[in-house]
């Protein structure tokens, strides 16, 4: 919230901007889900943030940002889809809303996995690290990973496996002591 004594243009865009790149992750999860994971979500993404941009003398600091966020990222799936209205794959506006409510009420839970996956990750061998950077991080194919190990491709996807077993049973278990 902003000090109404302080509260310049300059200010309110910084505190503006903060809010707004510290809520990218869940304004990009939201979108992406309402489009299935269409290609377009990043472009879709950008017309929200100029969307956002455009109303930032309008915004009420002491009200939520992500919800008021999510109603411009909504704005923009409706365009979006209405200009793929052909495509067999369109919700409807029902879904979207549900879609919107899901992701307001996850996005606190979304936060604290990412930062349990994070220490998860740390605890992996270097080498697991690496393998799991390069092929996540980085999207280097199966392939080629292997190709570079001189080992075969299913050994990669194997280990690959068992490392993400691995992560997901840490991240469980670490959610669930912060719960106690």
């Amino acid at each position: 919230m902003l000090d109404p004594k302080t509260n310049t243009a300059a200010e309110r865009n910084t505190q503006f901007v903060k809010l707004l790149t510290s809520h990218q992750p869940q304004i990009y999860a939201y979108i992406s889900s309402a489009l299935c994971g269409d290609t377009a979500a990043a472009d879709v993404l950008q017309e929200t943030n100029l969307s956002l941009w455009a109303q930032v003398e309008r915004y009420d600091f002491d009200r939520p940002f992500l919800a008021w966020a999510f109603g411009f990222a909504r704005q923009q799936v409706m365009a979006y889809r209405k200009t793929c209205s052909r495509s067999r794959l369109v919700f409807c506006e029902e879904v979207v809303d549900k879609i919107a409510e899901h992701c307001l009420l996850t996005s606190d839970t979304v936060d604290d996995r990412l930062a349990a996956l994070d220490r998860c990750m740390k605890r992996l061998s270097p080498s697991q690290a690496e393998l799991v950077r390069e092929r996540y991080s980085s999207k280097v194919p199966v392939q080629t990973i292997a190709e570079r190990l001189d080992v075969p491709a299913h050994a990669i996807s194997s280990r690959l496996h068992r490392i993400r077993k691995s992560l997901a049973m840490c991240v469980q278990q670490t959610l669930a002591t912060e719960v106690r």
